[in-house]
């Protein structure tokens, strides 16, 4: 039987990442992936409906699809993720030459709707969310070449209901994977050749509140002990539920990086209150001293949404303050955007988007400078880099990352990707570090 070609988009959070690589993995042997739409007999668009602008961004992406589909009728295209989640049946009234739609807890069906379209019975729709959902442990050949680097899910789903955020309604309640299939997983992928593994949730600090048979520090510890791993990390963390348990392992787990991408949101009090996040912003910088404590300087990153509704120019120069205090490594931060379903998005005293504009930019240009400052500190010291490929802009140099998880691009001769190497730091530039891999005498 000949093998048919799949292009797959993915769009968001490491986690639609992750999801992509499952749906690939239940397509089975029979289906290579293909980076031309046009030679596809599958072509599946992984979605992100955190924000508005992503959401266009997929609209406009299956909207080209259309001349692909008069030109092969017998093409099948279909829409995954969040924006599959949150439109449902909308989708394929709006885009009629598509033929699947479904969310993140139908991705064991895909081969199936598949076979239904092929089979004259589409268009499809699977986005019902199930309060039982199980996630399930998808075992089988990884597409491409051997990875270094790999993504694991925890967990699916959010309890905490923060005031701007579509999560819940599009991924559903919060629900863990049992730690023994965790850590199959884990098993698995390090038997494939895999360094790093990142452990992923929406909130993985409140693992195992809901069927995962250890505790989020437990979990640590216990894949940490994973013979041949190398690199631990994960993310993304909720400051609420960031406990002196999880602290403790960053001093008591070895593989576990030292780095954590905490979100902030805001560094204020008011707006944390309306946006209801359920920590205030001395809680956060108690944090902060706490980590910093169990790792001297650690690096860490956030996110944050600037011209939330409500939010005065007080409110605004206490988040500047914020960073200004923690001094992250490197901050995420977007201007709000009004999601559906969410109570933010019928709060009155909206920001004007020019404001918003000019806020985001005063926050990115205040931390480019502290990012800048926080980079020149490892200027002349020796740091371990995991090899991870080519870098992007000069293919006669490999890129990697650091424990801390800082970008370093380094010189390539006598180097394999995968390869743990140490590298003398010569230069920080704005958003990454270039350095000589110090080879042994």
């Amino acid at each position: 039987m000949p093998t048919k070609r799949v292009y797959l988009a993915t769009f968001g959070c490491q986690m639609n990442e992750y999801d992509s690589l499952k749906m690939l993995q239940v397509l089975g042997g029979g289906w290579r992936r293909t980076d031309r739409p046009r030679e596809a007999d599958l072509i599946l668009v992984n979605t992100c409906s955190i924000r508005e602008k992503a959401e266009h961004k997929v609209y406009s992406l299956v909207g080209r699809f259309r001349s692909l589909k008069r030109r092969n009728p017998r093409l099948v295209i279909g829409v995954a993720g969040c924006v599959a989640q949150q439109e449902g049946e909308r989708l394929l009234r709006r885009l009629p030459h598509l033929d699947i739609v479904f969310g993140p807890q139908h991705i064991t069906e895909l081969p199936d709707l598949v076979r239904r379209v092929a089979a004259g019975e589409g268009p499809v729709c699977r986005t019902s969310l199930r309060a039982d959902y199980a996630i399930p442990l998808v075992r089988g050949p990884l597409p491409g070449p051997p990875a270094v680097r790999a993504f694991v899910t925890i967990m699916q789903g959010c309890d905490n209901f923060c005031a701007y955020c579509v999560v819940p309604h599009v991924r559903g309640r919060e629900v863990s994977r049992p730690a023994d299939d965790v850590e199959a997983e884990v098993r698995d992928l390090v038997a494939r050749g895999v360094r790093e593994v990142t452990l992923l949730g929406q909130n993985v600090n409140s693992y195992g509140r809901k069927g995962g048979t250890a505790t989020f520090a437990e979990l640590l510890r216990r894949i940490g002990a994973v013979d041949g791993l190398h690199r631990l990390r994960f993310t993304t963390s909720h400051p609420r539920d960031l406990t002196d348990d999880i602290i403790a392992c960053f001093r008591e787990v070895p593989v576990l990086c030292e780095h954590l991408h905490l979100p902030v949101q805001s560094g204020s009090d008011r707006i944390l209150r309306r946006m209801n996040r359920h920590y205030t912003r001395a809680h956060y910088l108690g944090l902060v001293d706490r980590l910093r404590a169990a790792v001297p300087d650690m690096p860490l990153t956030t996110d944050l949404i600037v011209g939330f509704p409500g939010e005065t120019v007080a409110d605004f120069e206490a988040t500047l303050d914020l960073l200004t205090r923690v001094r992250f490594e490197q901050v995420f931060a977007f201007k709000y955007s009004p999601r559906p379903f969410t109570p933010a998005a019928d709060l009155p005293d909206k920001v004007p988007e020019a404001e918003k504009a000019r806020r985001l930019a005063e926050v990115l240009a205040l931390q480019d400078e502290i990012g800048r400052e926080r980079l020149r500190r490892f200027e002349g010291t020796l740091q371990e880099v995991l090899v991870e490929g080519p870098s992007k802009g000069d293919a006669g140099e490999l890129t990697g990352r650091t424990r801390g998880n800082h970008v370093v691009n380094f010189d390539s001769a006598g180097v394999r990707v995968g390869e743990m190497v140490p590298v003398r730091i010569e230069q920080a530039l704005a958003h990454s570090l270039r350095g000589r891999v110090r080879h042994a005498a």
